[in-house]
């Protein structure tokens, strides 16, 4: 049997029929929707880094700046040099006063063992003259010695134990009198490792390997801990914030994988990544600044754009030959 012959021009002017036209458009929204269901993708990403923005610990006046843009630095490297003029006048003065309090501390402790030593002699004195008291007071030779004599001893030994016991409160005095100057000390030498420590700030380092950026910083200008001068972009993990479309992210966990194609390197590199947190919430309320009341803006109630969450990606297949720069945009997609 043999199969009809078409005449493909005949067959390609024809009019489609509305029931084929209609069944094709439908197969074309399935066919969509699975592939949106299917491939996450958002053309509204970009390169994010962890960043220090570098301001000095103490205020001061620029006096050295060792490194340049784009240089790479490691932990503990100095970055900037403050005049450290005033603040080593400081930690001498604090320094001078921590010294001369440890010497009082050192000389009131020597006044004390020479207040015990002396404290034992007197003791020493007092035991002579109760003995002899005793003695001469005996029956045996009381009736012999003169009443004078016995009176003057008694009063020689009330006089002893009262400079005795005058020269155990002072030497308590005294002591109380070193706690007090060895808390003194304790307050001395916090300011004076505060002050040491001022001195060593002026010494700008950095806190973690890195490269610098925005290093437009002159001699002699004042800084403050209050003003950055400017930013250290940390080595290590880095992230890509994607921005998607609400609607496309039901069933977004961590942990899911992603592929990242920066704009830069189109059509030569990609990166795998990993989503490392749900969709952050954004901020849409705005509210009257006196009264605390809601904002409502007016909105086209046809056409609603469905709102944009951003999700954060780790890059886990980072290449140096292809170098993800801070900022950098990127097209994102998260695989099903």
């Amino acid at each position: 049997m043999k199969l009809p012959k078409i005449n493909v021009k005949q067959a390609l002017a024809q009019k489609p029929k509305f029931t084929t036209a209609m069944f094709a458009l439908g197969g074309i929204v399935v066919l969509g929707y699975f592939l949106l269901g299917v491939f996450r993708f958002t053309d509204n990403g970009f390169v994010v880094q962890v960043s220090t923005p570098l301001a000095p610990r103490v205020a001061g006046v620029v006096q050295e700046v060792l490194v340049k843009n784009g240089q790479r630095v490691k932990a503990g490297d100095t970055l900037v040099v403050l005049d450290p003029t005033d603040y080593e006048y400081s930690f001498n003065s604090a320094l001078a006063q921590y010294e001369k309090a440890k010497l009082s501390v050192q000389a009131m402790e020597k006044k004390i063992d020479l207040s015990e030593h002396s404290l034992k002699s007197a003791m020493a004195n007092l035991d002579i003259l109760t003995t002899q008291y005793k003695a001469k007071n005996h029956p045996d030779v009381k009736a012999g010695v003169a009443q004078i004599d016995m009176a003057d001893l008694k009063n020689k030994i009330k006089a002893q134990t009262n400079t005795v016991e005058s020269m155990k409160v002072q030497i308590e005095i005294d002591k109380l009198q070193v706690q007090m100057e060895k808390q003194s000390l304790l307050a001395l030498q916090a300011s004076m490792e505060s002050a040491k420590t001022a001195l060593e700030y002026t010494a700008v380092k950095a806190p973690t390997d890195g490269h610098v950026e925005n290093v437009f910083l002159g001699i002699g200008a004042h800084v403050s801990p209050a003003s950055g001068m400017f930013t250290l972009v940390n080595d290590g993990e880095i992230y890509i914030q994607a921005n998607f479309e609400e609607t496309e992210l039901a069933g977004v966990n961590a942990g899911d994988k992603a592929t990242v194609y920066p704009r830069t390197y189109f059509g030569r590199k990609s990166f795998d990544g990993v989503v490392v947190a749900n969709p952050f919430g954004v901020s849409r309320q705005m509210n009257q600044p006196f009264s605390g009341a809601p904002i409502v803006q007016t909105e086209n109630k046809w056409l609603l754009l469905p709102q944009r969450l951003p999700v954060i990606i780790k890059i886990t297949d980072t290449d140096k030959e292809y170098p993800l720069i801070n900022g950098m945009s990127t097209y994102v997609r998260i695989q099903r």
